[in-house]
Order: structure tokens, then C-alpha cells, then sequence
């Protein structure tokens, strides 16, 4: 299976996720809550999609979920090379697309 996000990303969706739960609010009621479609959270959380947060939705998120947004951060930076993962999984992508034009020739 095709990496989907780098290592901070899943960071991230899984501390959204968490504060979500422990809210007991729906991945649906939240994406409205923020003004996006209906199945944005849900996506995002199951990776389906390469659906991630980017600083506009974790500035809602946070307001919605009442945290701040550094509570969807680690505490310190991690090990991993989040650059090096991005740029694979870009890569990942174009072959991946290139494979499938070739298929509908």
C-alpha cells in the first residue's frame, strides 16, 4: 500500500481525532462545524484520500474543539524527515498517475 502522509500529518489527524472523541463529537458534525463537506473529518481520519489539515482547518478545528493549536502538535519535533517523506510520497503519486495513463492508452 502507497504511503499516504508523512509522519507529522498522521501526527496531527490522530491528535484531532483524539480531542474529537473525547468531546463525543461526530466526524460529520465537526466537518460542518467548520464549514467543510460533511465527510471531510471522516476522510481525512480513515487516510482513504491523502485528505490532511492544513493551517486554515486546524485554526477552526481548534476553536470548535476549545484547545489551542499547538495541541495538535507534538511537544518537540520528530525524528523523521518529514521533507524527504513528502517529496516519496509526491513521487509515489506521479508514478502511480503516469501508470494509469499509460493503462487507458
Amino acid at each position: 500500500m502507497n504511503k499516504t502522509h508523512t509522519t507529522i500529518e498522521l501526527f496531527i489527524i490522530e491528535a484531532v481525532r483524539k480531542r474529537r472523541e473525547e468531546l463525543k463529537i461526530s466526524p460529520s458534525k465537526l466537518s460542518l462545524e467548520i464549514g467543510l463537506v460533511r465527510n471531510f473529518v471522516k476522510c481525512t481520519e480513515d487516510y482513504t484520500r491523502g485528505y490532511k489539515y492544513n493551517s486554515n482547518h486546524l485554526n477552526e478545528l481548534a476553536k470548535v474543539l476549545k484547545c489551542n493549536i499547538s495541541d495538535f502538535y507534538p511537544a518537540s519535533y520528530l525524528e523523521e524527515n518529514c521533507i524527504e517523506e513528502y517529496h516519496e510520497i509526491r513521487e509515489q503519486r506521479r508514478k502511480e498517475l503516469e501508470r494509469l495513463r499509460k493503462q487507458e492508452k
